[in-house]
């Protein structure tokens, strides 16, 4: 301590509530760790504890239901690719490379971002006027509210909500529990980082499970028809492996709801958009008195009663 400098005292209500809430701590049942953009380990398992959230794809059917209603106060969403685009997300994730989305999220703090680990020093990429791409200043280590996970490159239905990685699928070599092999998916992620943050309802809307040269995504991209076939082949695989881990899900008490208008995916049970912004919204959607909080409310003004009856009517 520099000569002439004043102790620091620490508040000792602090101390002793961390002392007893060191005590009190449960063992870790989630090893699934995550790193800051300096390499700390920080763990966010039951962050979110018993709440929901809306878990927003890329389909088109994104475009059938009013997503300004995940505006209200109480919802969490979480987005994936440039999903962020139709809709500024809570949360986000990828799992491809990062210049493939839009700077303009990577560079908003508002939005806590999960990004592989092997992101960390991938370089953005910005749009020119005329539309085409370069290369950014930036890197995904210097963006804010940014968290990095390891990837886990087996997938196995058993041990999806368990392992102390983040399963995305196969590669083309090596079959995952079910015998598919490849079939990687952004979603996979997305689903295991809400369990892990807690999330005990997920809400999928975007999740058409189906492509077409006419309905590609909830927002402008080119699509060849090689591409189409490939995401169409992934999405019977990915059905494959909801079907799986349903029972998985159930035993965890983690349950997924689809709100996707016209989807294919059949593993989950379904509900109306707007039932479910009611039922997410719920418990933060009633009537706010700003009055009584800081100092009691004076009591209510009871009217002076008359002196002396008739007399002082009179």
């Amino acid at each position: 301590m520099p000569k002439g400098a004043a102790a620091v005292r620490e508040n000792q209500s602090d101390i002793a509530a961390l002392q007893a809430g060191l005590k009190a701590r449960r063992p870790a049942r989630d090893g699934l760790r995550l790193y800051t953009a300096d390499f700390d380990s920080v763990s966010l398992a039951g962050f979110y504890r018993g709440r929901s959230a809306f878990l927003i794809l890329s389909g088109p059917s994104l475009t059938q239901v009013d997503l300004s209603q995940l505006n209200k106060r109480g919802i969490v969403t979480m987005a994936v690719n440039n999903a962020w685009s139709v809709h500024r997300p809570t949360l986000w994730t990828c799992v491809d490379d990062p210049g493939r989305f839009i700077d303009t999220g990577w560079k908003d703090p508002g939005i806590l971002k999960f990004v592989p680990t092997c992101a960390w020093d991938k370089r953005l990429r910005i749009q020119n006027p005329d539309g085409t791409m370069r290369n950014s200043a930036f890197r995904v280590r210097q963006m804010p509210s940014v968290l990095f996970f390891r990837r886990a490159d087996h997938f196995d239905h058993e041990r999806f909500l368990t392992g102390d990685s983040v399963p995305w699928g196969n590669d083309a070599k090596h079959a995952d529990s079910l015998g598919i092999t490849g079939k990687r998916s952004v979603m996979l992620v997305a689903l295991r980082l809400l369990h892990h943050l807690g999330f005990g309802t997920v809400y999928l809307l975007g999740c058409d499970f189906k492509m077409a040269a006419d309905r590609r995504y909830a927002f402008e991209e080119h699509r060849a028809p090689n591409a189409i076939r490939h995401n169409n082949v992934l999405y019977d695989s990915l059905a494959r492996r909801f079907d799986a881990l349903r029972p998985h899900f159930d035993k965890h008490r983690f349950r997924v709801i689809n709100c996707s208008p016209g989807s294919e995916l059949q593993a989950f049970d379904r509900m109306d958009f707007d039932a479910a912004v009611k039922a997410a919204s719920a418990e933060c959607g009633k009537p706010v008195s700003t009055q009584g909080w800081y100092e009691p409310n004076p009591p209510p003004h009871k009217p002076t009663p008359a002196v002396g009856g008739q007399e002082a009517a009179r």
